[in-house]
Parts: C-alpha cells; structure tokens; sequence
C-alpha cells in the first residue's frame, strides 16, 4: 500500500511536470504566433501605408509655398517636417525591432527544454515585441 502511495504520487508529479511542460510549449507557441504575426503586419501593411502617408505630406508640403503666404508656408513646412521625421523614426524602429525580435526567437528555439525556451523567450523576445507593439502604435496614432 505505501508503494502504491509513493508510487502513484511519483506518477502524479510526472504528470504534472508534463502538464507544466505543455503548458509552457503552449504559451510560447502563442507567443510566437503573436510574434510573427505582428511583425508580418509591421512589415507588410503598416510600412507601406506610412510610405503613401508620407509620400502625401510631402506633396501637400510642397505645394503650401504656392498656395500660402511665406509665413504660414513657412510654418507648414517645418511642422510637415517634423511629423515626416517622427514617421521616419518609427518605421526605423519597426524594422530594427522586428529584425531583433526574428533574431532572438530563432536563439530561443534552439533550445531543447521547453522551460528554458519559455524564460529566454521572455527575457530575449518580449523586450523587443514591447518595442515594435509601441512604434507599431505610435505610427498607426500619426497615419490612422
């Protein structure tokens, strides 16, 4: 009877640790689809829209010298100026954050144990994907 005990309990702790290991397996695989699908949308919908966006603001831009006077054209330009240079900086921070968060999901999962794959991923990728969710945020806030 007490071997049946330590042995069922054995059993059950062996469960549980594959219960635990599918659940980490589980919430990573989650995490790297959001991962993926993130930097897909960054990468193929977002940029491109920000670039006819831009490509609009400098049109509009140029024009405000011949429809204005000096003083406004003036102060059309520079504030035309300074939200192409915001746009700029996010869409440079989308593609440095996506390459990063490519990267270090590639690290993590050459890792064997689905454990230690889960903390790397949260240490290594999570950091970048709070980055792109924010630039990727910005950038929609700018051209929405």
């Amino acid at each position: 009877m007490v071997s049946e005990c330590f042995g069922a309990r054995s059993i059950s702790k062996q469960v549980c640790s594959d219960s635990q290991e599918t659940k980490w397996e589980l919430a990573l695989k989650q995490q790297q689809k959001e991962a993926h699908s993130l930097c897909h949308h960054a990468i193929h919908k977002l940029i491109p829209m920000a670039g006819a966006y831009q490509q609009s603001m400098l049109e509009a831009v140029s024009q405000a010298s011949s429809i204005y006077a000096p003083d406004e054209a003036e102060a059309i330009c520079h504030a035309g100026n300074k939200v192409l240079d915001e746009i700029s900086n996010h869409i440079s921070a989308i593609l440095y954050n996506a390459r990063k968060t490519r990267e270090a999901n590639r690290k993590a999962n050459k890792m064997e144990d689905s454990h230690m794959k889960a903390v790397i991923y949260h240490n290594s990728v999570l950091p970048y994907i709070e980055m792109l969710r924010f630039h990727i945020d910005s950038l929609n806030a700018i051209i929405a």
